[in-house]
Formats: structure tokens, C-alpha cells, sequence
């Protein structure tokens, strides 16, 4: 019994090391991820580096190395929580409204939330597939979904999903580039997206 008992509470005491291990590693890679984005918003994509950021996260950069191997992990990272939030806000209940504005809207407000941060990342991203390294979420195919759901006649340019998705992605990554790269502001890139979203001029409504 004396022997079980000591057994049970080893046991827990491991188990709480664990959790504290994986809650002070998150805690640091989250950190890492912090000053990543100060450095971004400071600079541009070529500022971010292990010696950058290890001075900025006030740490060393092997430390760096151990969340991050390269560059590219820490933009990937920095990317994938970007994403993370736009699908997880589709899971919002639209309250009525129409799906693919609903999509649009909690994209849009992600995407100018930390507009200096984002930008970057857009233009690091976009590098990223060209490698053919950087595998991401592509929304093409929950724009088909979406689509699919509308009434053929509100289906922008064609009643096939796939073709509508198809050409409202084209639309949009040409606007998100163009913000990007600093030819639009906050205010007309949404406009953008948002005549993406219908491929119709904004008064033939």
C-alpha cells in the first residue's frame, strides 16, 4: 500500500514537471514569436534573422536555433498563426448574414489587425511556396465549399464553384500583393478584396 502510494504521487510530480516543461517551453517559443514581429514592424523580412532576434528576445542564438532552425520556420510559424485565425473565426456563427461576406469580414479584419507585421509575412510567404518548401492552407478550396452553398444566381462569374473560387483567388492574391508591397493602403485593400469577393464593379450592385 506505502509502495502504491509512492508510486501514485512520483507519478504526479512527473506529470506536473511535464506540464511545466511544455507550458515554459510554449511560453518561450510564443516570446520568440513576439519579438519577431516587433523586428518585422521595425524593418522589413531581411531584418528578421537568428542574430536579430536573439538580441531582441534578450537570449542566445542557439536558443533561437533549438524553436526555430532557419528563418523560414519563424516565418512559416509567424504565417500559420495568421491563418489559424481567419479559419477559426469561420467558425463564428454568422448570424444570418451572408457566408461569403462573413468569410471576407473576419478575413479582413485579421489581415489589418497587425497590418506592418502582415504585410511582411504575405510577401514571406509567397517566397516560401515559390521554393516549393512551404506548404500552407490554400483557401481556395473553402471558397469552393462556400460557393457551392450559394443560389447559382448569386455565384460570381460562373454557376461552377470551381471556377468562381478559381478566379476570386486570382483576384484576391493579386490585391494581397499589391498591399504587400505598399501600393495600397489598409482602407483600399479591402475594397479590393472585397470587389474579389463579387468581381463586380462596387456600383453595378
Amino acid at each position: 500500500m506505502v509502495r502504491a502510494k509512492a508510486k501514485d504521487i512520483t507519478s504526479a510530480r512527473t506529470i506536473a514537471r511535464q506540464r511545466r516543461a511544455r507550458e515554459e517551453t510554449a511560453a518561450k517559443r510564443q516570446h520568440l514569436l513576439e519579438c519577431a514581429r516587433i523586428i518585422l514592424r521595425e524593418g522589413s523580412i531581411f531584418d528578421l534573422t537568428a542574430i536579430s532576434l536573439a538580441d531582441q528576445a534578450g537570449v542566445t542564438r542557439q536558443t533561437v536555433y533549438r524553436y526555430f532552425p532557419n528563418t523560414e520556420t519563424i516565418f512559416k510559424a509567424l504565417s500559420d498563426l495568421v491563418i489559424t485565425q481567419i479559419y477559426e473565426d469561420l467558425q463564428v456563427a454568422n448570424e444570418g448574414k451572408d457566408t461569403l461576406d462573413h468569410f471576407v469580414t473576419k478575413a479582413m479584419a485579421v489581415f489589418v489587425a497587425d497590418s506592418l507585421v502582415i504585410r511582411q509575412l504575405a510577401l514571406a510567404s509567397a517566397l516560401g511556396r515559390a521554393s516549393g518548401r512551404w506548404q500552407q492552407v490554400d483557401p481556395e478550396g473553402i471558397l469552393v465549399q462556400i460557393i457551392s452553398d450559394m443560389p447559382e444566381e448569386r455565384r460570381p462569374v460562373s454557376a461552377d464553384p470551381a471556377i468562381s473560387a478559381r478566379m476570386m483567388i486570382t483576384y484576391f492574391r493579386g490585391a494581397l500583393y499589391g498591399w504587400a508591397a505598399g501600393f495600397y493602403s489598409d482602407e483600399e485593400f479591402e475594397t479590393q478584396v472585397r470587389l474579389a469577393s463579387r468581381l463586380t464593379e462596387p456600383d453595378s450592385d
